[in-house]
């Protein structure tokens, strides 16, 4: 009995050429995405850090407002760190001697995180370090804006007037991040 042996089937696998096309279409198409990829990501750690900060101010001002006390924001990790440009953390508390900074009698409420690679510049009338809630919810004479930078470049800006209510602006040729 002779068993009949065949030839193993040729078209099971790729040849070199095809392979390396298929390899430098990818390489092509990844080469387009990834630029357009890495600005979408910029373009949500922005709306997050933007939409963070307006929900920071709106319970800061609701918490002055339902308590009947002053309540601030600085930037800090346990203490107020006294600064113009706010980085690392934001930290909102009952401001009882409405000074913008945590004593004895103060509350921590919330303490929120600021990304490395951003900052929050904040200017205002008076040349303060915080920003205060009076028990009405209006500004202790604090209206002005806080820019989102990154790398020394405004990106976004949020405006507050005397009455502690809060808007988004562009950023202006003024705004500086330094």
């Amino acid at each position: 009995m002779q068993r009949n042996r065949t030839m193993p089937n040729r078209d099971q696998g790729f040849t070199l050429v095809e392979l390396l096309i298929t390899l430098t279409v990818l390489a092509i198409v990844l080469a387009v995405a990834i630029p357009t990829f890495t600005s979408t990501l910029e373009s949500v750690r922005q709306r997050t850090l933007v939409n963070q900060l307006l929900a920071d101010l709106n319970f800061a001002r609701s918490r002055a407002i339902t308590t009947r006390r002053p309540v601030s924001l600085c930037a800090g990790s346990a203490e107020c760190d006294r600064k113009t440009i706010w980085s690392g953390q934001i930290l909102i508390f009952d401001d009882l001697d409405a000074n913008g900074t945590i004593d004895e009698t103060d509350v921590t409420l919330r303490t929120t995180a600021v990304t490395a690679s951003h900052n929050w510049k904040w200017r205002n009338f008076r040349q303060q370090r915080h920003m205060t809630f009076k028990p009405d919810g209006t500004t202790h004479s604090l209206n002005g804006t806080f820019i989102l930078c990154r790398q020394e470049t405004p990106l976004k800006k949020i405006v507050i007037n005397i009455t502690g209510r809060a808007r988004l602006a562009p950023p202006m040729v003024d705004d500086l991040c330094t």
